[in-house]
């Protein structure tokens, strides 16, 4: 195996390239580091087009069978010096680990029947939030996401960061709103919304067992015509001088309620 020792590789190039907005859009892949969320997308069976390692900085020996592990399933394995590992890793102490893995899209016609607990997400800016989200879902025993409109990327870096993983398990469809509304309208899909101001406290909701959690944007919640598409609002009461919750934590606080009461029934 040839060990690439010059930052302007043309591969080299493009994995530093998918750090950015616009190269993930064209190529339709992304870009993973650490031995955690390597393993765990092996484990999935999650598409990976190639793994880079650094044998300077890998000194874990989950590190390296993950390694023959990636070999074992004919994914591409590509060895780095350390100066050009570091020239694309975004880890401060980089773990010598990286992949590439093709973006997984579901079209949300293909949802038939929608089963299960779901969350879709309209307008969500930050992407840390959004991993959060993801986590909480997969630990909630969730099956999935939808991204409305504007929201960001789910295959972004600290998107992917901060899922520690879920994102390898989860299903994770995106559409327009209005895609959203003739869907859920033509397979008579609950959707319940979360908002901060007046509705049912989500303690005493009965909520279905197939159905979509709704939830908008950070700073304007959900839009007029969003609310319109809900089957029933719910809100988690507050005290206190603060009247709203960070968007992650208000996801994961429902999420596992519905776990909860799902698991009880």
């Amino acid at each position: 195996m040839k060990c690439i020792s010059s930052k302007n590789n043309q591969y080299i190039k493009f994995i530093r390239q998918l750090h950015q907005k616009k190269e993930r859009k064209k190529s339709g892949k992304f870009y993973i580091e650490g031995l955690r969320l390597i393993g765990e997308a092996l484990h999935t069976g999650f598409p990976i087009e190639s793994i880079v390692f650094c044998s300077e900085l890998l000194i874990s020996d989950f590190g390296w069978k993950t390694i023959e592990e990636g070999k074992n399933e004919e994914i591409d394995i590509i060895e780095v010096t350390k100066d050009v590992f570091l020239s694309f890793a975004l880890k401060e102490n980089p773990q010598g680990i990286a992949a590439v893995g093709f973006q997984n899209w579901e079209q949300i016609v293909s949802l038939q029947p929608l089963e299960g607990l779901w969350i879709a997400l309209d307008k969500v800016q930050d992407p840390g939030n959004l991993g959060t989200i993801m986590r909480s879902l997969d630990g909630a025993s969730g099956k999935g996401l939808i991204l409305l409109g504007n929201t960001t990327n789910a295959y972004h870096p600290t998107t992917i960061r901060a899922s520690m993983g879920a994102l390898f398990s989860l299903k994770i469809g995106r559409a327009s709103i209005s895609e959203f509304h003739k869907w859920i309208m033509k397979e008579s899909i609950p959707v319940i919304g979360s908002i901060c101001e007046e509705g049912k406290n989500y303690k005493n909701f009965d909520f279905p067992k197939d159905m979509i959690l709704l939830m908008g944007s950070e700073q304007k919640g959900l839009s007029n015509n969003l609310l319109e598409m809900c089957e029933d609002l719910v809100t988690i009461p507050m005290t206190g001088s603060v009247d709203s919750l960070n968007l992650a934590c208000a996801a994961s606080i429902i999420l596992f309620e519905i776990y909860a009461k799902n698991e009880s029934q």
